[in-house]
Order: structure tokens, then sequence, then C-alpha cells
């Protein structure tokens, strides 16, 4: 296959513009989508998420046309955090200083909101939306609120809790 060289395994999930390239060639030439993951150094179902995603209906894939629909792709933005709804984060600032747990309070909201999607969240999201707000009181305050599951320990003893000493006279 004199088109391209075997490339490295990527743990990056996109093509670049030159594997796009050697792609475009195999799939003219007609190999299957396997035999050019095996030739990219990819996994068949990356570049078959690539020609789904990058192929215009009715026409072949092109990697000129595929590079263009990603950096298209790559610049809109991300879904908007849940936790920037005013409402949602007063409710969980005001959990939180009860002493609440963020499993807890994502438990509640499930229960007091089943049908609505926006008013729910998960313990990650609570959990995030703690970490990245910016360093000050609220912060502080706040994850000083957050229980925490450990306990003092008590040292370990055999028997019925007395202590060597007690057990053993001298």
């Amino acid at each position: 296959m004199g088109y391209g060289v075997a490339m490295h395994t990527k743990s990056y999930r996109h093509l670049s513009a030159e594997e796009r390239e050697t792609l475009s060639l195999g799939l003219t030439q007609g190999h299957s989508l396997r035999t050019m993951a095996r030739i990219l150094g990819r996994t068949p179902s990356t570049v078959s998420r690539e020609v789904a995603q990058n192929t215009t209906r009715g026409r072949p894939y092109r990697a000129c046309t595929a590079q263009s629909h990603a950096a298209t792709r790559a610049h809109h933005p991300r879904r908007p955090r849940k936790l920037l709804d005013p409402w949602l984060w007063q409710d969980v600032r005001r959990h939180l200083t009860a002493g609440c747990s963020p499993e807890q309070i994502a438990g509640r909201l499930r229960r007091a909101y089943p049908g609505a999607m926006r008013k729910q969240l998960s313990a990650e999201t609570i959990y995030a939306g703690l970490y990245v707000l910016p360093r000050g009181t609220l912060r502080t305050e706040l994850l000083a609120a957050l229980r925490q599951a450990r306990k003092t320990r008590r040292p370990r003893t055999r028997g019925g809790g007395a202590t060597a000493a007690a057990r053993f006279p001298t």
C-alpha cells in the first residue's frame, strides 16, 4: 500500500490532517476501514467515527472536507455547566452549609424533581463545581462544610477491649 506510512498508535481521539489524507486515499483505493485503521495505527472504531462524522451525504470521504468539518466542530462551545444556574447553585450551597454531602444533595434533587433533568445534578458535578471555584472565603467555607467520612480511629485491642497491661498484670 504505497500511499502512507504506518503510524504509531495514539491515544488522542481525533485524526490529524495527514492521517485524514491517508484515510481518504486508502478509501478511494477501495480498502476497508479496518485495513485503514491498521495502517494509521488507530482502532477501527476511531476510523469509523471519523468517516461517519465527516462524510457529506451522498459523497465519498474527502480529507479536505473532513478537516474543515472537524475545525468547525472544534470551535463550537461545549455544553453549559449546570451549576451556572443561579437557583441550582444557591440550593447546593444551602444544603452544603447545612451539612449535607454532595451525594445526599444529588439524591434529594432527584427525588424532589423526578421529571426535570435541568434541576438534577450528579455528586461528581457538585464536587467539580466546588473545586473550580476561585480561591477565597466562599470556596474555603464550602469545602470545610463537606462532611468527612473518616472518623478518628480507635486503637486495636484484643479480647474485650482491655489493654494488654490490664489483662496481664505484672
